[in-house]
């Protein structure tokens, strides 16, 4: 069983025994089913987002390599829904009244997709504080 996964399972239980409530954000990829729902194509392109409560899971199951089947309710009803998170869709564990978050990481170092970059976008607002940089090499004593 991966490192991480591990981690976001002890904190998964920890969180939902503490304050009652967990998140879950998954990627889309044909490894992981949720139910007859299925994804939207906004999930698709940007990931679900799974509330887990006292109230609206079941049969909750960690399997040996780190993927997890429940059956999550979802909607106003409730509805359940038979689902398989395979483990790595698995992107994030986080908490807001725990104020934690757990992300990992080792996705990056998986191939990248035609027209994706690592690199995190850099914002107009963060392209100008770079220009106010000033590197202080040019400052540094020479030893002598």
């Amino acid at each position: 069983m991966r490192t991480q996964i591990k981690y976001l399972q002890n904190l998964f239980y920890d969180l939902i025994n503490d304050y009652g409530q967990v998140y879950i954000v998954i990627k889309y990829s044909p490894n992981s089913a949720i139910g007859d729902r299925g994804f939207t194509e906004e999930e698709k392109n940007k990931g679900l987002v799974l509330v887990f409560n006292q109230k609206n899971y079941r049969n909750l199951e960690w399997d040996g390599d780190g993927s997890i089947i429940t059956t999550l309710g979802f909607g106003v009803g409730n509805r359940p829904e038979k689902c398989f998170l395979y483990c790595d869709d698995i992107v994030s564990v986080f908490s807001p009244g725990a104020k934690v978050r757990f992300d990992r990481w080792d996705m990056l170092d998986n191939v990248e997709q035609p027209g994706e970059s690592k690199e995190p976008a850099v914002t107009e607002e963060e392209k100008q504080l770079e220009e106010k940089v000033i590197s202080l090499d040019r400052f540094k004593k020479a030893k002598k």
